[in-house]
């Protein structure tokens, strides 16, 4: 065997693809073997290499060993006169592997040598080319002087800038992206060291083969494309942080002796300050709305202050009053939910400032000589009432016209909607299609995710991998958006689902089936004839029972003081009698519930019902909930509370079958909020 290619393979399965493509025709007439080490990738990158190509030997990881750990299980089977590392993301040109292998035998003192490497747009990737990082060739390199200065000699001996990128010349070190050795340099220093998970591994082979009298080229006569960090920019790390800790570790390692002290204490600080800024990045970025939020309503305040008729407050209490609004609406619209997955809602940010409002109008009337007069909350919450929802408004405005390109800040950081399609059958392709016409909606499809497997792009997507590492794939694609399609995922299929991704701030919609109606306007989207639902779980939610069973203990209340006397005393008068019925509860526990009964001429549901309201007092049924069922019903498993009233109660044009009662108690528990269950009662009420 003349070449063993090693490639470590990190969910690119698409770039592996063409990697081994374009290897196969480079090595035509080479004795070589492919060897792939996966680090544990969740979408399919073994199964293509199984199915597309069997002669490759393939190493499947349980985890994510880093770069220089798998490259040592490749080398370690690795059988060829010539070891080559190579990443998945690049395109060998047909000649390379020849042309490299006559390079190595036309220079038996070359213990390494690299090729030309591109970037995608056709420019020289400069790490294909180095000197060590010495104090004399960093400090301009991190000062940024050779970027300033890229011909001169003296400072930018790093990337060797100065030099001629088709001139062939010896050099420190190369890119790990494509390091080709001999065997012999092998048998004699090892493998990569492992302490670097990610970075700086290349950089310290290339220094201990020199260590030991071989010299490394860099042989400009052939090249390849190397799509430059797709094999990391998935990775659950900062790629800029790791590179400096690798040259740290590179430091200690080697320059130990002469150089340890000062440049460890360069890098050290190099590290905590990328640190810190990356911090305050992400920081920043991950609230960004509220901290916008912020601003707006400081300089609501502000206004509001300003136009009221004087005489004017005093700015301490001006002072008093922002900090305390601030805290209390910012507050307010988390615990609603606003800044999880809800930060563009207006409808959200409205209620937010009507809650807000008439908090701080009973704080003030509590503790009036120690806040601020009732005029500044008025004028303060007109002025709150119109920016917070009404800058929303007009950024999706804009979004609908188009105005922000996908490209912009803007549409990266808070109108796009990295989404995956949960179904990969006919319906999901339908879908990614019409959302890919529609780009004002901010749709940016990342691809595919099923039970099993499937090669090939669907309508123009990728399969991003199986349904059962979703949380992988969601956290590696940073996904903000999952849309499920209801032919091929059932509602129980979808409930277990959601229940193993509830902790991921992730908006969860679905594209129901002749569903839609049931839900109310305002948790339906529209995209021409897809209605995308949204769904949460979020019947789940602590404050979502708590706000429920609060409401349930005031209507039944209010019902038994203000009807009870009237229905009860009507209801006895036409015969009816009390009896105790046997009712399913949730998880297959029974229950007793008293209702009216009279034998002749039947009574309607909602009077026969009335009864119930004591049960719902005590907790074992809901104002509005799921089907109610006697007790002796076999063929139905409750998740919520059975109801008075509900979205199954509310159908009376058919009769719908199982799987459909199961849809309305699915679709309730996952659409759950306080404002359904008004708009349920509400039907409920009118029908009667």
């Amino acid at each position: 065997m003349s070449v063993s290619i090693v490639i470590i393979s990190y969910n690119v399965k698409e770039f592996l693809q063409q990697c081994i493509l374009s290897l196969k025709k480079s090595c035509t007439g080479v004795p070589h073997e492919i060897i792939v080490v996966d680090n544990n990738s969740v979408d399919g990158s073994d199964k293509i290499i199984k199915d597309e190509f069997p002669d490759v030997r393939l190493i499947k990881n349980k985890d994510n060993k880093g770069f220089a750990s798998a490259c040592n299980q490749g080398l370690k089977i690795a059988t060829g006169e010539y070891l080559l590392l190579l990443n998945p993301d690049t395109m060998i040109q047909e000649d390379t592997i020849p042309k490299m292998v006559k390079f190595f035998r036309q220079n038996p003192e070359a213990g390494a040598a690299g090729c030309k490497i591109l970037n995608a747009d056709g420019t020289l990737q400069l790490a294909c080319r180095r000197s060590f990082p010495t104090p004399s060739v960093a400090i301009p390199k991190t000062l940024g002087l050779s970027t300033l200065f890229p011909k001169n000699k003296l400072f930018s001996k790093y990337n060797l800038t100065y030099e001629d990128p088709d001139k062939q010349i010896e050099v420190d070190a190369l890119s790990g992206a494509f390091l080709m050795f001999r065997r012999e340099v092998y048998n004699q220093i090892g493998g990569l060291d492992e302490d670097y998970f990610m970075y700086g591994e290349d950089l310290d082979y290339c220094y201990r083969i020199k260590s030991n009298g071989w010299k490394i080229f860099y042989y400009p006569k052939t090249k390849i494309i190397h799509y430059k960090g797709e094999s990391t920019k998935l990775a659950s790390f900062d790629n800029f942080v790791v590179f400096y800790k690798a040259m740290d570790i590179f430091v200690k390692k080697h320059f130990h002796k002469k150089y340890f002290i000062f440049f460890s204490i360069l890098l050290r600080f190099g590290i905590f300050l990328r640190g810190l800024l990356t911090f305050t990045g992400k920081f920043i970025k991950k609230h960004l709305v509220m901290i916008f939020d912020g601003i707006v309503l400081s300089l609501g305040i502000l206004i509001a202050h300003n136009i009221q008729p004087g005489p004017l407050p005093s700015y301490q209490t001006l002072y008093s009053m922002m900090v305390f609004y601030l805290l209390l609406w910012l507050g307010i619209g988390y615990a609603i939910g606003l800044y999880e997955k809800r930060e563009l809602s207006y409808s959200h940010a409205s209620v937010a400032s009507v809650f807000s409002f008439f908090i701080s109008l009973s704080i003030n009337y509590l503790f009036k000589d120690m806040i601020y007069s009732p005029r500044m909350i008025v004028f303060s919450f007109i002025t709150v009432s119109l920016f917070l929802p009404g800058w929303r408004i007009f950024l999706l405005s804009l979004q609908r016209r188009r105005v922000f390109p996908p490209t912009s800040f803007i549409s990266k950081a808070l109108l796009s909607r990295r989404t995956i399609l949960i179904g990969s059958g006919q319906e999901g392709q339908r879908i990614a299609k019409k959302l890919q016409a529609h780009i004002e909606h901010g749709f940016e499809i990342l691809g595919f995710v099923d039970k099993k497997y499937t090669s090939g792009r669907l309508a123009g997507f990728p399969f991003l991998g199986r349904i059962k590492n979703i949380r992988e794939i969601i956290k590696l694609h940073q996904a903000t958006e999952i849309i499920f399609t209801t032919d091929r995922f059932s509602n129980d299929e979808i409930l277990n689902i959601l229940d193993k991704i509830i902790d991921i701030k992730t908006n969860i919609k679905i594209v129901p089936q002749d569903l839609d109606f049931i839900l109310g306007k305002s948790s339906v989207e529209k995209i021409e004839d897809i209605p995308l639902v949204e769904v949460d779980y979020k019947f789940y939610y602590m404050r979502n029972r708590m706000f429920k069973r609060l409401m349930d203990i005031i209507i039944a209340t209010i019902s038994s003081i203000i009807l009870a006397p009237f229905v009860v005393s009507y209801a006895l008068l036409i015969g009816c009698k009390f009896q105790k019925k046997e009712y399913l509860g949730v998880n297959g526990k029974s229950f007793q519930g008293i209702i009216f009964y009279k034998k002749k001429n039947g009574l309607r549901k909602n009077l026969m019902r009335f009864p119930l309201i004591w049960s719902v007092l005590n907790g074992n049924i809901s104002m509005v909930g799921s089907e109610l069922l006697s007790a002796d019903t076999k063929d139905r498993h409750l998740h919520c509370k059975p109801g008075i009233t509900g979205l199954f109660q509310l159908q009376s044009n058919h009769k719908p079958d199982q799987i459909d009662k199961q849809n309305y108690e699915h679709y309730y528990m996952l659409n759950y909020s306080l404002f359904l269950d008004i708009e349920i009662l509400l039907k409920a009420i009118l029908r009667i």
